[in-house]
């Protein structure tokens, strides 16, 4: 019988090997890729110029189709008086006593 641990050494090893296959058949491909002549339609050897920005922007928005400030200023009115409970109050802060040496 195998062990747990014959196992996951197995199972480590084939991990191992089919990452090692994969990266090579990778490397192959990206060597028949470079040895390869250039075909008509690939890329460029320069990039083309680009336009300035300017042209890129999106036009003026005229004034009537302007959107409203994301957030509008609100006014709150003043925040009512609490009610008290009778017979309830707080305890007077107590003075802050200067520090003495």
């Amino acid at each position: 019988m195998v062990s747990s641990k014959n196992a996951r050494c197995s199972a480590a090893f084939l991990f191992a090997a089919l990452l090692l296959l994969s990266h090579c058949s990778a490397a192959r491909r990206l060597e028949e890729d470079a040895a390869a002549p250039a075909e008509e339609g690939d890329y460029p050897d320069v990039a083309p110029e680009s336009p300035p920005e300017d042209e890129l922007a999106p036009p003026p928005v005229a004034p009537e189709f302007e959107l409203p400030p994301f957030f509008p200023e609100v006014h709150l009115p003043p925040m009512p008086e609490m009610p008290s409970i009778p017979g309830f109050h707080f305890a007077a802060a107590e003075p802050k006593a200067a520090d003495e040496p």
